[in-house]
């Protein structure tokens, strides 16, 4: 039972789609469920929703496909949760995303955004969009402006997002990048022994030198590994699973892990976007698609985030 004084709760089946609505006539819902194609998936704001899911995950609270019922983020927390906001200092509130208030709206029978107002120290006002897409996709379009420069002082921002992985078997992300023994492209399973350390992989076409302060918290995002990834996506696997998360933006995007984010055997399957020399009120912001099916091999994997990718380049031509 999802927390708030709700009057309607109901399923609906609409050409093959089951599409569960939780709401009230005057609030909207902290969380929307849409089973499509192979997929169910659960959206949710920062509320908490009893009896696992905390207060303070954003994004999605559950996925689940018909061949792993089993749900791969931990169900405290969740995937593709807005997590930090970051411009080099110490700060003030290190999950200030988690904490200020969200509005989660249901667009379509497939699709929702979650629209957070500026949030207070940093000032950022940002809209996601998640529309899923059968068989086994969710498509994502995030947006963001900054009505005020005084928090990023230092020439950029920076947008830190966090997946919860429950307890996979192997706990690295992959992605198809060069090392510095290795400059031919080649498969990478990227894992750090500790929490932050050598957590994040840029793309070879990142050439951003970014300041940290030495008190800066956030540590995935400040601390590197020697890879680069070549092409903008990455997968992990979760028992006869693989979930891939494929980006439009092969510079500002970077790729971060952690093998205790979400406890002792939970993971952290991260990303960040970095905007350099934002503008006050400018709109800013990149697309992504997560792919969640069996798992066949590396080169299918590879094959499905270059049918998106091409998808993308016709689209914008």
């Amino acid at each position: 039972m999802i927390r708030g004084n709700f009057v309607l709760e109901m399923g609906i089946l609409v050409a093959g789609l089951l599409v569960v609505l939780t709401g009230c006539s005057r609030k909207s819902p902290h969380a929307v469920v849409i089973s499509a194609g192979d997929l169910t998936v659960t959206f949710v704001d920062n509320a908490e929703m009893p009896p696992e899911h905390r207060a303070g995950y954003n994004g999605i609270a559950r996925l689940a496909h018909v061949e792993e019922p089993d749900p791969i983020f931990v169900p405290a927390y969740a995937g593709f949760n807005l997590e930090h906001i970051f411009a080099g200092d110490s700060l003030p509130d290190l999950f200030e995303p988690r904490h200020a208030p969200m509005e989660l709206r249901q667009l379509t029978d497939r699709a929702v955004e979650l629209h957070q107002p500026a949030t207070p120290f940093s000032h950022v006002e940002s809209w996601t969009r998640f529309e899923v897409v059968p068989p086994n996709a969710i498509d994502v379009t995030f947006r963001c402006q900054l009505h005020d420069l005084t928090f990023f002082r230092h020439g950029y921002a920076g947008l830190f997002w966090a997946s919860y992985i429950h307890a996979p078997e192997d706990k690295r992300i992959w992605f198809w990048g060069v090392s510095p023994d290795e400059p031919v492209p080649h498969w990478i399973g990227a894992y750090s022994e500790k929490h932050g350390l050598a957590s994040t992989h840029l793309s070879v076409k990142d050439s951003l030198t970014l300041y940290f302060a030495p008190n800066f918290q956030a540590t995935l995002a400040s601390h590197f590994s020697d890879y680069r990834y070549v092409l903008p996506f990455f997968f992990g696997r979760f028992h006869k699973m693989v979930l891939i998360y494929v980006f439009d933006d092969d510079r500002r995007i970077r790729f971060s892990q952690s093998p205790t984010g979400g406890g002792a055997t939970n993971p952290a399957w991260d990303f960040q976007f970095i905007i350099p020399k934002p503008r006050v009120d400018s709109t800013y912001g990149f697309q992504a698609r997560l792919i969640y099916k069996p798992f066949v091999d590396e080169e299918d994997v590879k094959a499905e985030a270059l049918r998106w990718l091409k998808a993308k380049q016709l689209q914008n031509r």
